[in-house]
């Protein structure tokens, strides 16, 4: 899988969704290895593309994440369909990731919180 530059095939975020600020953000607690996770999205038929030394950008049609590390809590921020966040639930249950996800409204308030 070669996640540099243009990345791994795979649907684009819907283009009315690219204007959007970040409205999701949240924790990984038991991922100890971004790059394992950003192939398991790949082989999950998301686009995944290195966005950084140590940072991965993983998209579908209605979700777009950046995948990083801050202070040695693996963490992610993007955007998603408001209407898709329980399938971004879905998606990190499925790869048995222990997650926190904190969806946003466009003012910035905090409208949901979904655990697993």
């Amino acid at each position: 899988m070669s996640t540099a530059s243009g990345g791994t095939p795979g649907p684009r975020l819907d283009d009315q969704l690219v204007a959007v600020d970040n409205n999701v953000y949240g924790f990984m607690h038991n991922v100890s290895d971004l790059e394992s996770l950003a192939r398991a999205f790949a082989r999950s038929r998301w686009r995944v593309r290195r966005s950084a030394l140590d940072e991965y950008e993983v998209e579908c049609s209605w979700c777009q994440v950046n995948l990083f590390d801050s202070g040695g809590m693996p963490k992610f921020a993007g955007v998603v369909e408001p209407a898709s966040a329980d399938k971004l639930a879905d998606t990190f249950r499925s790869l048995d990731v222990d997650y926190e996800i904190e969806l946003y409204d466009v003012d910035g308030e905090l409208v949901r919180t979904i655990l697993p």
